[in-house]
């Protein structure tokens, strides 16, 4: 039963070119019968019928189904009534001509829960074989004629027995042959079922209709019960009535028995050869084309007169409700499951047509061209520690261009650090190759950032110990690494950091020390004894590649101050003592006269004059001044810029520290953070124009990815307005779509994907490339990530958006046939 109270429905409102299509209708359609919509073209018929049926929206008003109100509601809940209570008959047919005959009808049994293959197959089949399409239900659906194509649909209406069946022009297409068969099996379901019919055909409508409704300009202006009509002249196009042609004549012989029947009225001229058992015809009449009628024609010529079409026998073939009853309760369901949505997807894509499978290299190409791009932005953000970090990552500095003692005293006994060194602590230790003649004016150079050994434990050794007395050193694999990059230690054998483990480096002025262990803290620290910075900060030169001994200096030129009791074995005092006390100095004997014994002398540290307490005789003629250690800190304090402190190895007594000196007015700062924050500073410009280039091919990607599915989607438009049209729920049309993007993904974005990233990964071995490209674990994921989700979101997007129009709406769009 259908009920509408007062309908409207308008298209273009409130427009210049505004349309009322359904004016205030009200009605009220009964249970049974075959109600025909009768009017002319633009009149409203078919939307009103749409109406109806859900598949459009009215602007006001309410229209029932079975008691069921469909206006006003939510697109699932209206779709869910109208696929359990009416089945659809389009002018179009509206198959899905990728499907065979059978999964066309089933799929509607489908949809109402029907899971039983055997009660869907015995359905199936029974519904075929009424309207004569049994033996196709194994041809695809593209390969049928019109005919056999429209009583497809008509079995899927019925197979699942609803209540109604809306039936809009079924016969527009058709011939008329195929008219009358699919009229008559309408109005066989017609006897127990709702049929709602739009036609254009009065005396159609008169023959087979139970009720006809005249529509003007969306109003209903007549509605009559059908009383007449018994018989129906509908001559068929494809039977010619013999009897029925006036102008007949015969030629009998004993060879020749000829029928001339000339319904036209216009002569013919014709010569008839009868040679080896061919006939040959040929007309003279210029114009005339000759047709030969057998059992392969579609014309039939009937040796009788044309009979009117009665009701009893357009009744003949009818459908058994019985048969049709559904074995369990009837539910709106789901038709694809999450396996079926994957399988489904890839047989898709493996029945694309050749120019639609050329249009995956898109996706190949894109996915290369993703990969590209975010490796390259990986590539040149990725920070590695090696590129920027020149000290221990637990220091601070505190910068000051004039330190003085008193305050860098007054910082060691806070007692909030575990220790200070002057300056930045960067030291240099030089491995001569000894073993090597070839080699000999060349050594390995080790810059690196002075830290404790006491804070090493046995966990940061990759290879080695750690050290224990002060000629012992360990070194981290990051210094270590950047000799290896020497041309000059890999021709000496080094090829790796373990290789320098158990080699002597030394400082000049200083005892030679051994590497004993190799840590990989990613830190560029040598470790060694407290006790010895501040002789290795005094005794390395600035150039780590001058000669290793020779005249020391300063770095204002002046002679420079030693620990003398690193000098004491190798020269010898010749008057006066070494000096004890703090400010106190011995100078080469070449300087006696001009630095008398027990004097001050101009040469000053921390503001205090030095005094000569003796001289000595230096066989290499270093000339350096001879201190105590703590004159010699104290000048490394005077000469050198800024302190650098170790606060603790924990980041919250890091934080803590900085956090007391910036109370206390102390320009500090995270030497690690600084030293990042610069070289992000100094790096920005150059990668900039690499960011840039790598968001133009993403966003060129993304875009062409886009262009490639909608382009495909627009091609499928159809199939979605088919699908919603009968009732799939939007649901099963998502993971129809959901499928098949997957495995378009996997199939072309996934091997571009792959083999970009194995060509990004070989090249990045290489050091011109490091920096530029990357390829781990959170790249490869990321790239995937992209791939599938953008795939899906560009994919999913226009199903969106078509999904969100009514399915008349999606199959009156003109661009999808």
């Amino acid at each position: 039963m259908v009920k509408l109270e007062h309908v409207n429905k308008y298209f273009n409102r409130r427009r210049k070119n505004e349309l009322h299509v359904i004016n205030n209708t009200s009605l009220e359609l009964g249970g049974s019968g075959l109600v025909a919509l009768l009017g002319p073209s633009g009149c409203g018929k078919t939307t009103l019928l749409n109406a109806i049926g859900g598949l459009d929206k009215v602007s006001s008003g309410k229209i029932y189904i079975n008691g069921q109100r469909i206006t006003r509601r939510r697109s699932a809940k209206i779709d869910q009534i109208r696929n359990l209570n009416i089945g659809y008959i389009f002018q179009n047919y509206n198959l899905v001509d990728n499907m065979t005959v059978f999964d066309n009808v089933a799929i509607a049994l489908k949809m109402v829960g029907v899971k039983d293959k055997k009660e869907i197959e015995e359905k199936v089949n029974y519904v075929l074989e009424k309207v004569g399409m049994y033996r196709y239900r194994n041809r695809y659906a593209d390969m049928l004629s019109g005919g056999e194509r429209q009583r497809v649909g008509i079995a899927r209406a019925i197979v699942k027995n609803p209540a109604i069946i809306i039936a809009d022009e079924p016969t527009g297409n058709l011939d008329s042959r195929n008219t009358i068969e699919v009229m008559n099996m309408i109005h066989s379901i017609a006897r127990d079922k709702l049929v709602v019919l739009v036609t254009h055909e009065e005396n159609l409508a008169k023959f087979y209709a139970s009720r006809i409704i005249r529509i003007r300009d969306g109003k209903l202006v007549s509605d009559e019960n059908n009383e007449h009509g018994d018989h129906l002249d509908y001559r068929m196009e494809n039977k010619i009535y013999l009897k029925d042609i006036r102008d007949h004549k015969r030629l009998k012989t004993d060879l020749y028995q000829i029928d001339l029947y000339n319904e036209s009225g216009d002569p013919a001229a014709l010569n008839i050869v009868v040679r080896g058992g061919n006939i040959y015809i040929q007309t003279k009449s210029e114009g005339d084309r000759v047709e030969i009628v057998d059992e392969h024609s579609s014309m039939e010529l009937i040796d009788d007169h044309y009979r009117e079409l009665t009701k009893e026998e357009a009744l003949k073939n009818s459908i058994n409700r019985e048969k049709l009853e559904a074995a369990g309760r009837r539910r709106y369901a789901s038709i694809i499951s999450p396996v079926s949505m994957i399988t489904k997807g890839f047989k898709t894509v493996f029945r694309y047509p050749a120019l639609k499978k050329i249009l995956l290299l898109g996706f190949l190409i894109s996915a290369m061209f993703i990969t590209y791009a975010v490796s390259n932005i990986f590539g040149v953000l990725n920070l590695t520690d090696d590129e920027f970090v020149t000290a221990d990552k637990s220091y601070l500095t505190i910068e000051d261009p004039n330190v003085r003692v008193k305050d860098y005293l007054n910082y060691e006994r806070n007692g909030d650090f575990e220790y200070l060194i002057p300056g930045d602590g960067s030291v240099s230790l030089i491995m001569p190759y000894r073993d090597y003649y070839q080699l000999q004016e060349y050594s390995a150079v080790f810059t690196g950032s002075l830290s404790d050994s006491a804070k090493l434990r046995d966990s940061d050794l990759a290879w080695g110990r750690l050290p224990d007395n002060k000629r012992e050193v360990a070194i981290d694999k990051m210094v270590l690494k950047k000799a290896v990059e020497e041309q000059s230690t890999k021709m000496a054998g080094f090829a790796s950091a373990r290789d320098f483990l158990g080699e002597t480096v030394t400082v000049p002025n200083m005892p030679d020390m051994k590497i004993v262990g190799i840590t990989d803290k990613t830190s560029p620290c040598i470790y060694a004894d407290r006790g010895i910075f501040i002789n290795l900060l005094a005794n390395v030169p600035e150039d780590p590649e001058m000669a290793m001994y020779g005249e020391m200096t300063d770095e204002s030129g002046e002679p420079a101050l030693l620990d003398y009791r690193l000098k004491k074995g190798d020269v010898s005092l010749k008057k006066g003592r070494w000096p004890q006390a703090l400010y106190e100095v011995a100078v080469p004997e070449e300087n006696a006269e001009e630095m008398p014994l027990n004097k001050e002398i101009p040469r000053q540290v921390n503001g205090h004059k030095l005094k000569v307490t003796g001289y000595y005789s230096d066989p290499a003629a270093s000339g350096a001044m001879l201190v105590t250690n703590k004159t010699v800190k104290y000048n490394l304090i005077d000469t050198k810029p800024n302190i650098t402190v170790c606060p603790g190895e924990e980041t919250a007594d890091k934080e803590a520290a900085m956090m007391r000196l910036q109370e206390e007015q102390v320009n500090v700062k995270d030497t690690y953070a600084e030293s990042k924050k610069e070289y992000k500073d100094s790096l920005w410009s150059s990668i900039r124009s690499s960011l840039i280039m790598a968001g133009v091919v993403l966003a060129v990607s993304f875009i062409e990815i886009f262009l490639i599915i909608r382009a495909s989607f627009l091609s499928r438009v159809k199939e979605v307005g088919v699908y919603r049209a009968i009732g799939v729920k939007k649901r099963d049309i998502y993971k129809m779509f959901l499928g098949e993007i997957l495995a378009i993904t996997t199939m072309a974005s996934v091997p571009g994907f792959l083999f970009m990233a194995y060509i990004l990964d070989k090249i990045s071995g290489y050091t011109i490339f490091s920096n530029l490209f990357l390829i781990n674990g959170k790249v490869i994921g990321l790239c995937l990530l992209l791939l599938y989700g953008f795939n899906l979101v560009f994919g999913l997007l226009p199903v969106f958006r078509t999904m969100r129009k009514r399915p008349a709406a999606i199959l009156s769009r003109t661009d999808i046939n």
